[in-house]
């Protein structure tokens, strides 16, 4: 079997995706699913967005406390829609969530439950918040799906 690398380069933050005290890297997007046997040459799109979008993104998540790095100054603004002053949020996505490194806190209404490495989660579009308690950053490899979202 013929396979080929559409790109190898090492990708950095992706401005306008982050904040508080986490940061993202969009590793592929589509604004919709590609046919199948498409070569995956085509340019990444960051701001690709609406139902049927799909983002496969790297998530850093700092420890509480702790700058986002300098590595990138760009990375400043929040994409997320915040529900009060907190870091509780939605997005209009159903997340496909694996924790690759490190650990993290997930915080919904309802319950709290800390994910170590290994550790998957499916988040449906509710209100949730991420923290990160421990001493070193956690990485995320997350699939975004689009999908209409009605709010809260």
């Amino acid at each position: 079997m013929l396979t080929t690398t559409a790109s190898d380069i090492r990708v950095g933050p992706t401005p306008g995706l982050a904040a508080d005290s986490w940061e993202a890297y969009v590793l592929w997007s589509a604004q919709s699913l590609p046919s199948l046997r498409e070569d995956g040459l085509g340019a990444i799109d960051p701001s690709a967005a609406g139902p049927g979008s799909v983002k496969f993104v790297q998530c850093v998540i700092h420890p509480e406390g702790a700058p986002l790095p300098a590595s990138d100054p760009s990375v400043t603004s929040q994409t997320i829609q915040r529900i009060d002053s907190t870091a509780m949020h939605f997005t209009a996505s159903v997340d496909l969530v694996v924790v690759l490194d490190g650990e993290v806190e997930v915080i919904l209404d309802n319950a709290r439950t800390v994910l170590k490495q290994g550790d998957f989660l499916v988040q449906n579009g509710t209100r949730h918040e991420w923290r990160n308690y421990g001493d070193k950053p956690a990485r995320l490899g997350v699939v975004f799906l689009a999908r209409e979202h009605n709010g809260y």
